[in-house]
């Protein structure tokens, strides 16, 4: 300031790329800005940009970036309906491009822009997501613009975080940009060794890019990271070596990169990257709603067509939402004579029911009790992706004590009850020298795969570095142990460091090697036996226990001796466990449990449901295709002269082969 007051920031937003600076401006003269890095002596090229506007005046959109934070609250102006909201001025062009991004986390915000002539533009859920609001578009005339922040339901409350800025000339267009480059020694190299290229565009939203990698000299690895840091990676498209391929609607405005590089470290070659942008926010349609409202009694038709949005495995789809009430029976039916319907329901705590073929035809239909107050979604998509055609949806009154419709084949656990769920990772151990990379990730990454199957996450407890503690663990298994029945699911997740141990208490028949596996934990290490007797305390129908720590199959011996019990290892109890650096992850059970849940690919028959010998026979495939053995530091010393070769251990103890244990969401397939 002037005066030599100053203000500063790091990480906005936790993002170590990006600082800023939002400031009323308190005093009249000059002032500086000062741009440096947080350590000494860093060095590299910076984009800085300042927008300045005065309070009151109409903000060009050409100015740069406009970011708003406010609050709805009692005594704001109102809508007719009853809503508070908020109004915001820009001027526009006609012509140029705009992007207005709505969040909250208070209440489901609602978006409106007024354009000069009157006409009203108008987002509730964008990309079905009842946070966020958004507009991109092309203004259709130039002029005084008024956005309009308010929310979904009157008297709704909270704060939110609004941001207007432009896509500028420099937005990838319509149509292929081709780029052919080689990997070679000299290159920019991975944290892990590959060498990389970096290629980048401007994103906005309402786009969808198709990135496709091909080489015939090495095995392609392709990334793509947004303007938030969020990374897509994809290794093999369709199992094939040498070709690489990320789909992806883009929801963020900002700049993109793209990296080629390699699977395996030190691979060299030519390759060919082709990136096609579909063209997004075209001027013309009034109303951009990514959900229809309906009303109890209410048919409607509607149409999956080409420019629909689409599921991550390519099938389009429309939301619509209901308010419902605890108690309600509900039905939900879809028809048509033009393609294979899909149906899912999802409740107001995140809860997923599915139904493809209603009683074999090809119609679909879920009848359900509801068991909450709130807003409900309803998903109409395709069973096989790229289908289109016209369709019918009818929400009706049902016949109390309806109950969620599931497809055939027997349920366990999760499509009866609830998942309940511990998730432990330990990357920063008291001390110094044993510290691992990625494994408090891996919990947050196995927690999220399990969101996506339904688990709610009032139904979790996430223990990361010194929160993973005994006492904790134990608190929490207490904890769920009171509310879990014998319809819920109980998983316990932990990446780590493990260990063995001479046995105190002498010979067991059952695990004679007279050795005690633990996995150690922040404040010590808790042993196979102590696991199992906490168990006991369980009372889940199931119980899945995942362990990704050296030394971990020990533990099937001791936990899933008793019926209920599943367990997946990252390797046999006298064999350690190996990091997957290549997927940015402490262990490589961690990756592949989230993919094979979270991202429905265990589904092998695609029937919704993914069944104790599906999981199985995905992880193990998943780890021989994915883990090489053909360099000697894959291999890893278990003590003594002898070498042992990590391998996953699969115990499914009492559970049957084709008991379904988790119903997933098909548009991650």
């Amino acid at each position: 300031a002037p005066s030599g007051a100053d203000t500063q920031n790091d990480d906005y937003e936790e993002s170590t790329s990006r600082s800023r600076i939002e400031k009323v401006l308190d005093e009249t003269g000059e002032w500086s800005v000062l741009a440096t890095s947080y350590e000494a002596g860093e060095t590299g090229a910076y984009n800085l940009s300042i927008d300045i506007t005065t309070a009151g005046a109409t903000t060009p959109v050409a100015a740069g970036g406009r970011t708003e934070r406010g609050m709805l609250e009692a005594g704001d102006n109102e809508l007719a309906t009853g809503e508070y909201v908020d109004s915001f001025d820009l001027s526009g062009a006609g012509g140029e491009f705009l992007v207005i991004d709505l969040r909250s986390r208070g209440f489901d915000p609602y978006l409106i822009i007024v354009a000069p002539s009157g006409e009203q533009f108008e987002n509730d859920d964008h990309e079905g997501d009842a946070t966020r609001s958004q507009i991109a578009m092309q203004l259709p005339e130039a002029g005084n613009y008024r956005v309009l922040v308010t929310s979904y339901k009157p008297g709704e409350s909270g704060s939110y975080t609004l941001t207007i800025g432009g896509g500028g000339a420099s937005v990838a267009g319509a149509g292929p940009r081709v780029e052919r480059g080689a990997l070679a020694s000299g290159d920019q190299t991975l944290s892990s060794g590959e060498y990389a290229d970096g290629y980048e565009f401007e994103g906005r939203p309402g786009q969808r890019a198709q990135l496709d990698v091909s080489s015939d000299e090495f095995d392609t690895y392709l990334m793509l990271i947004d303007p938030t840091g969020q990374q897509t990676e994809n290794d093999d498209f369709e199992g094939l070596p040498g070709h690489s391929v990320i789909e992806t609607d883009i929801t963020e405005a900002g700049r993109y990169r793209v990296v080629v590089t390699s699977y395996e470290v030190g691979e060299t070659g030519s390759y060919e990257l082709r990136m096609e942008f579909s063209a997004g926010g075209e001027a013309g349609a009034t109303r951009q709603r990514d959900v229809v409202a309906l009303q109890m009694g209410q048919r409607t038709s509607g149409s999956l067509e080409l420019g629909d949005r689409q599921l991550a495995s390519g099938e389009y789809r429309d939301v619509y939402v209901f308010e419902g009430s605890v108690g309600q029976a509900v039905s939900i039916a879809m028809s048509s004579t033009e393609f294979d319907t899909y149906l899912q329901l999802q409740t107001p705590e995140g809860e997923k029911i599915d139904n493809d073929d209603y009683e074999g035809r090809s119609d679909s239909r879920i009848d359900v009790t509801l068991r909450e107050d709130g807003r409900y979604r309803i998903l109409t998509t395709s069973y096989s992706p790229g289908e289109t055609g016209s369709y019918q949806l009818a929400l009706s009154p049902g016949t109390p004590g309806d109950i969620p419709v599931v497809t055939a084949g027997p349920v366990v656990a999760s499509d009866a009850g609830r998942i309940y769920g511990v998730f432990m990772g330990i990357g920063d151990y008291p001390g110094e020298g044993n510290d691992l990379a990625y494994t408090a990730e891996d919990a947050l990454r196995v927690h999220d795969a399990m969101v996506q199957t339904g688990m709610r996450r009032g139904d979790a407890v996430i223990l990361t570095d010194n929160d993973a503690t005994i006492g904790n663990l134990y608190g929490a298994v207490r904890d769920f142990s009171g509310r879990m029945g014998p319809n819920d699911m109980f998983v316990l997740f932990y990446s780590g460091h493990g260990d063995r141990l001479p046995r105190s208490a002498g010979y067991q028949p059952t695990d004679p090697d007279a050795m005690d596996e633990t996995i150690e934990l922040y404040d010590g290490p808790l042993t196979d036996d102590e696991m199992n007797r906490m168990f006991e305390n369980v009372g889940a129908g199931v119980s899945l226990v995942v362990l990704d720590a050296c030394f971990s199959g020990g533990f099937a011996k001791d936990v899933i001796s008793a019926p209920g019990r599943m367990g997946l290892f990252s390797s046999e109890e006298d064999v350690t466990s190996s990091v997957a650096a290549k997927f940015r992850a402490g262990g490589y059970l961690a990756v592949f449990l989230a993919d094979a849940v979270g991202d429905g690919l265990a589904d092998a028959d695609r029937d919704g449901g993914v069944s104790a010998i599906e999981l199985s026979q995905y992880l193990h495939e998943r780890y021989r295709a994915d883990v090489k053995s053909a360099s000697p530091g894959d291999y890893v010393r278990t003590g003594g002269p002898q070498l042992g070769h990590q391998h996953l251990v699969v115990d499914r103890g009492s559970i049957g082969p084709y008991d379904v244990l988790f119903q997933v969401e098909r548009q991650m397939r």
